[in-house]
């Protein structure tokens, strides 16, 4: 299995990356704030739902890959730390919304419609796949196998993304003050950038 200081510093480092506020927590919130909690929670479900179709993917599509190159296989890991320092950057240049933007509309929905928004805004995300492929790997234990590993991550990454949205979901009309402020959206932008390139670059020097 993982070796225990790989582990630890994959769910430090998923941590820090589901406590910034990203589109679904954004729908979440807006959602709580226009329904309730329960409403959020409904549309955390349908979220979650895509989250885990996103990890059977990945599990699926990454695994027997870094098997079959074997030690090979760094030279994938540093594309994939280099592309995390892209999206680091991306994230630091990403535009302010305006106050219309982030505003709710005072519409109520039904679950099932609530449910399938939560699905659609994390499923047809073109780059949430891109991003776990070059995530992922950097935490797999050469020395074992990887599927195993995969397997524990991608659990591991389920359950955290989960209990800090649904965190957002529960308390959506406390925190959208905070959420929808220009400074607030700076601070999000600019702490995404530096935990996205400074990952990527630690990454990517302990590949040399």
């Amino acid at each position: 299995m993982i070796a225990p200081a790989l582990y630890l510093a994959f769910v430090a480092a998923t941590l820090a990356l589901c406590i910034v506020p990203g589109p679904v927590v954004t729908f979440l919130v807006a959602t709580g704030i226009a329904q309730g909690p329960r409403a959020a929670l409904t549309g955390l479900a349908g979220s979650t739902t895509a989250l885990t179709i996103h990890m059977i993917l990945v599990v699926a599509g990454l695994a027997p890959l870094l098997a079959m190159l074997g030690t090979g296989a760094d030279w994938l890991k540093f594309i994939g730390a280099l592309y995390l320092v892209w999206l680091g950057v991306q994230a630091w240049r990403a535009p302010i919304e305006t106050h219309d933007d982030l505003t709710p509309r005072r519409t109520h929905h039904a679950p099932r419609v609530l449910y399938r928004r939560g699905l659609l805004i994390s499923l047809t995300n073109p780059k949430t796949l891109l991003f776990y492929a070059a995530f992922f790997p950097q935490f797999i234990d050469p020395n074992h196998a990887a599927l195993p590993q995969f397997i524990l991550l991608a659990i591991s990454f389920i359950t955290i993304s989960l209990l800090s949205d649904g965190a957002y979901a529960l308390a959506a009309g406390h925190l959208a003050p905070y959420l929808k402020g220009r400074r607030a959206q700076i601070i999000r932008n600019r702490a995404t950038g530096i935990l996205l390139s400074a990952a990527g670059l630690g990454l990517a020097l302990t590949r040399r």
